[in-house]
Parts: structure tokens; C-alpha cells; sequence
């Protein structure tokens, strides 16, 4: 075999194999200590779902139809999604049905993440950043009108799947008869959330109190112990991971940012961020395995998690 042969089979085996990954789903299991939660609530098992993606086509389409039995399977409290759940503005009246498979005795909340209201970064601008180690600033460039109309017409669907909609907003709810406070903000990278609006509505009195952002750079912005859990999405994980001599991997899917996926620690709070179920700018994902998260709550002193 030549050269160029040897060179066109590996290509060729590469990209089946980013294909297969891409459908490649997995319910990730994770213990998670977190300092000062209520020991009632130990063992609270919360479903992180991020980064449908729904309305991109195969092979996303086949790993979007593995969550209903993985959910199914982890059997969780509390089901949580931050954000991009369609492409590009997209609806979701094909997959209500599925989402609405999913249960949870103590409630289904969702975040809207950039993809929602229709405002995505070039392939180009994705990959160029990404080999540099940069982020992109973004900006909405939308009216409030438009940002309104997204909002409504998403809460209206969420809710025919009993997902209620947290748009710059705090809901209270009770868990083993502890009083526990979910916020969700809109997309945050490109200027839609709201956290004025959304502090006036929390409780800091709450013994749990979590928040739901699409970007996880919204850590940074948060004072110290105002949340004692983040749940994000955004990064895929990279999606597609390029092995660095010493940054370890470049992700070429988010923007440079420093977040990639799994668990991050600052200031009082733990955020997790998750890879996401689907795919955006190309349907392949390397070394970044879509998945669904099962947080399994413990108190504790903010250790390692373990698998």
C-alpha cells in the first residue's frame, strides 16, 4: 500500500469512527459531594441534559433516540436541560412526545442556550479560535421582540412535555420535605441573561440552591456561595478533540473556553458542565463521547466525585 492509500484508509477509518462516537451515547454516573447540603436530601439523584441539538440530522438523530431509555434507566429526582435544545431556531414539536417519556417526580426545568434563538458562531470562526486557544465574544443582535417571541414559543412546547421554562427566573420547590430553589438564566454568552432580574427572585436562605446556565462562563460571575451547584452545557466537550503537547487536548468546538466538560470548582461553588447529547457544525464528535449526567447529591466537603 503507498502512501496516499495508507493516508485516504486512515482518514476514512477516522471519520467512521467520529461518526460512531457521535451516536456513541452514555448515562455518566457521578457521586457528587457537595459542602452544606441538608442530609435528607443525601443521595438526591438530579439528570443533567444538555445540547439536544434536535433538528440536525443523522447520526445526531440517533443519539438524541438513545435518551429516553437511558433517562428511563437512571431513574432520577430531578430532571434538569441547559440549553440547545433545537439547531438553529428549530422547533420542537417532533420530539415533545420522546421528551415527554422522560419522568421525574420532583420536575423537569430547561434553560435556552444560543441555538434556541437562532444564533450560532461560522465553522470557521469555531475551528480558527479554537486552534488559537481564543474565545469568541458574542452579541445577540437581536430585538426584544424576537428574543420574546423564542421565549414564549419554547415555554409553550416545554410545556406540553411538562418541561417548565426558566427564563431569568427562580423556582421553589420541596424536596424530602427541604425547601430547595432551581434559577435558570437565559443564553448568557451573547448577552440574554438577566442576572438583576433574576437575584431580586433568590433565595439565599434556601439550604440548596442551584442554578441552570447554557454557557458556564457565567462562574465567573457569581459571588462567592451564591449557588451551591451550576449546571452548563455549551462546549460539547470539545466535540472534536485535538491531543496538544502541553494544553493537554484543543477543543475545537468551544471557542477556546476554559471550561470542557465535567466538574469545576470556585469560590463556593461546584459547576458542572456537561458534553451534551447532540452536535453542531459537523456531525462527528473525537475523544468528547456525547452523554447524560446522574448527579447522585452527598454532603460532604467538595472531594474528587468518583464514577
Amino acid at each position: 500500500m503507498n502512501g496516499l492509500a495508507l493516508l485516504t484508509s486512515l482518514t476514512l477509518a477516522t471519520l467512521s469512527y467520529m461518526v460512531f462516537e457521535a451516536q456513541w451515547l452514555r448515562l455518566h454516573r457521578l457521586r457528587l459531594e457537595l459542602p452544606g447540603l441538608p442530609a435528607s436530601l443525601a443521595g438526591l439523584k438530579i439528570l443533567h441534559i444538555s445540547d439536544l441539538h434536535a433538528g440536525v440530522p443523522w447520526p445526531n438523530e440517533r443519539a438524541i433516540a438513545k435518551l429516553v431509555p437511558a433517562a428511563l434507566e437512571a431513574a432520577p429526582d430531578l430532571v434538569l436541560f441547559t440549553g440547545d435544545m433545537t439547531d438553529k431556531k428549530k422547533s420542537l414539536e417532533p420530539y415533545l412526545e420522546m421528551l415527554s417519556r422522560i419522568r421525574a417526580p420532583l420536575g423537569k426545568y430547561a434553560v435556552l442556550g444560543n441555538h434556541d434563538h437562532g444564533l450560532r458562531k461560522s465553522a470557521l470562526h469555531e475551528f480558527t479560535f479554537g486552534l488559537l486557544g481564543r474565545k469568541i465574544s458574542g452579541g445577540a443582535n437581536l430585538s426584544d421582540d424576537e428574543v420574546a417571541t423564542t421565549v414564549t414559543r419554547n415555554r409553550d412546547l416545554l410545556g406540553l412535555a411538562d418541561i417548565t421554562l426558566l427564563n431569568n427566573e427562580c423556582v421553589n420547590i420541596r424536596a424530602r420535605d427541604v425547601p430547595l430553589q432551581i434559577c435558570g438564566i437565559d443564553e448568557f454568552e451573547y448577552g440574554l441573561a438577566d442576572m438583576d432580574a433574576t437575584r431580586k427572585q433568590e433565595d439565599r436562605q434556601q439550604p440548596l440552591r442551584i442554578l441552570l446556565s447554557h454557557s458556564p462562563d457565567i462562574i465567573s460571575h457569581l459571588d462567592e456561595g451564591e449557588f451551591q451547584l451550576v449546571l452548563a452545557g455549551h462546549t460539547h466537550g470539545g466535540q472534536i478533540c485535538i491531543p496538544h503537547p502541553w494544553k493537554g487536548r484543543i477543543l475545537l468546538s468551544s471557542s477556546g473556553s476554559e471550561f470542557a466538560d465535567g466538574l469545576y470548582r470556585r469560590s463556593g461553588v461546584t459547576m458542572h458542565v456537561s458534553r451534551g447529547v447532540g452536535t453542531t457544525l459537523v456531525p462527528l464528535r473525537l475523544l468528547s463521547r456525547p452523554e447524560i449526567t446522574l448527579l447522585e447529591l452527598q454532603p460532604g466537603q467538595g472531594d474528587e466525585p468518583t464514577a
